[in-house]
């Protein structure tokens, strides 16, 4: 079963023309899932917002974490990988396309579970071999489990894997070839373009430290390994919370932690080399923060870190960064059935900036105009909803566009609406807050479709439709446990609204 969803707005395409290597993610789960829920997504940029590919029954990858994928210069998809095999468009596994990173945690999550590899968000990158049109490295990260007593799971090598393709066929030509082997940083694999705007820069931090391997990638290979100590030491249990981000100049690299101040990298393209270290102060306050993600701005003047219930802005141009930070969303309450917080995040070939939602849930934020200031840049959380749950997987890409020093090129092409904005959410009323026998709603001129209420722990524990009869509802709350509970209404034109309230 294949169905096609073109999500709000019909758009003009303004994509730049070649270089779309990012042009399709692929997310979601696979068949071997007994329902019409769960199937195969493929996010197509060839529109703005993205056209939803979607297919029950035909693919046989789960996505997790690990997600990485390739497209032709013209945007379409060749092949993808979820850490465990690779797959051509069409989701078959392409030949000698499958024991990717071999292993204990190969045969537990790929074989056993069957849920895709999880060794980082950015723990896959594909590369197109420079001066080659059909030769591709996809560099990798494999993880390493020690048994107990000693119980501990980290990545200890990283690795590539050469695909050649052709008109006829996809075919892996050598596989888990190792580059470096030691204890690494999970899911802070990044690659930037040299200065010559042709050969790339692969960097890969140790774990828990301050050093960096630092891969030249050439059309001879990968033909240099360069180490660097530099700044501060990651801090300790900071696998798989953050993120680690090049600027789309690719002249600067943050690190970002829960709790920790981000730290800043001047890059030098020419020699491969951070040159200058700083950090940038993070004040979350009493926010809850133990997982996250960060993004620059197209133009790099800004950085946006999520950090699970905030998303802040900082501007990268102004002499005491720090300073500028700025909160540009909050998370609404909104629960299904999982907290659709702030996690990783992902510029867009369409120069939006996406971000995962809560984990496996069927939602990304959308930061729609990251170049402006503050609230300007129009957060829309939940922006893009899914038909299926994504999997807890969003791709990594590098900047492929960027040039040569002298002529960066842009990382991205906005894509412009041609009609009317989305209207605006109603307003909405909820009392009293707190509330002890009886909770109101009311929507101003409209109507609500539905109501939920949800524990905590996301449990649904009311739930009432009304179809388009009324504006205004009062539920009884007189039977439910004191503690904090979350709403959401539909209203009768399908768009959601949600919120936080005190049952005493």
């Amino acid at each position: 079963m294949k169905a096609t969803y073109v999500i709000v707005f019909f758009m003009v395409p303004l994509l730049v023309q070649g270089q779309k290597f990012d042009n399709n993610w692929v997310i979601g789960h696979d068949y071997n899932i007994n329902d019409d829920e769960h199937g195969r997504i493929t996010l197509c940029f060839n529109i703005s917002p993205p056209e939803i590919n979607y297919d029950i029954g035909t693919v046989n990858m789960n996505m997790f974490v690990t997600n990485t994928s390739m497209s032709d210069s013209d945007g379409n998809l060749l092949f993808y990988s979820n850490g465990c095999n690779i797959a051509n468009n069409d989701g078959q596994i392409i030949l000698n396309g499958h024991d990717i990173n071999p292993g204990y945690y190969h045969t537990r999550l790929c074989d056993e579970i069957g849920r895709g590899y999880s060794a980082g968000y950015s723990s896959a990158v594909i590369l197109q071999l420079p001066e080659s049109d059909s030769i591709y490295y996809m560099f990798h990260s494999s993880i390493k489990y020690i048994p107990p007593p000693q119980e501990d799971a980290y990545v200890d090598r990283l690795q590539y894997s050469i695909i050649k393709t052709s008109a006829n066929k996809k075919l892996v030509l050598e596989k888990n070839t190792p580059i470096i082997i030691d204890s690494l940083a999970s899911g802070e694999l990044n690659a930037v373009k040299h200065a010559n705007g042709k050969d790339w820069w692969v960097v890969q931090p140790k774990r828990y430290s301050n050093e960096y391997y630092i891969f030249l990638f050439t059309k001879n290979g990968v033909t240099d390994t360069l180490t660097q100590i530099i700044g501060d030491l990651s801090p300790i249990n900071s696998d798989l919370s953050g993120q680690a981000s090049f600027s789309p100049l690719g002249d600067k690299m943050v690190r970002y932690y829960p709790n920790e101040d981000i730290q800043l990298l001047e890059f030098d393209r020419e020699t491969g080399t951070f040159v200058n270290y700083s950090t940038i102060k993070l004040d979350v306050g009493t926010s809850l923060a133990f997982a996250g993600g960060c993004s620059f701005s197209p133009n790099g003047q800004y950085l946006y870190v999520a950090a699970l219930t905030n998303i802040y802005q900082f501007d990268m141009t102004a002499s005491d960064i720090s300073a500028t930070q700025t909160t540009v969303a909050t998370w609404d309450g909104f629960v299904d059935p999982i907290a659709i917080s702030f996690l990783t995040c992902q510029l867009g070939p369409d120069c939006k900036i996406y971000i995962l939602g809560g984990g496996d849930t069927k939602y990304y934020h959308i930061i729609h105009n990251p170049d402006e200031p503050g609230l300007a840049c129009n957060v829309e959380q939940r922006g893009l909803v899914l038909p299926t749950p994504s999997g807890a997987s969003i791709p990594y890409f590098p900047n492929y566009r960027l040039g040569p020093i002298d002529n960066p090129g842009l990382p991205c092409s906005p894509v412009v609406a041609m009609n009317h904005p989305p209207l605006p959410l109603p307003e909405v009323h909820v009392w009293p807050n707190p509330a002890h026998d009886q909770l109101g709603f009311s929507l101003v001129e409209n109507s609500i479709k539905s109501i939920s209420l949800r524990d905590a722990l996301g449990r649904v524990v009311k739930t009432v439709s009304l179809g388009s009869s009324s504006g205004t509802y009062t539920m009884s709350v007189s039977d439910l446990a004191g503690g904090l509970y979350f709403w959401e209404i539909e209203d009768v034109k399908g768009r959601s609204l949600a919120g936080k309230v005190i049952i005493q």
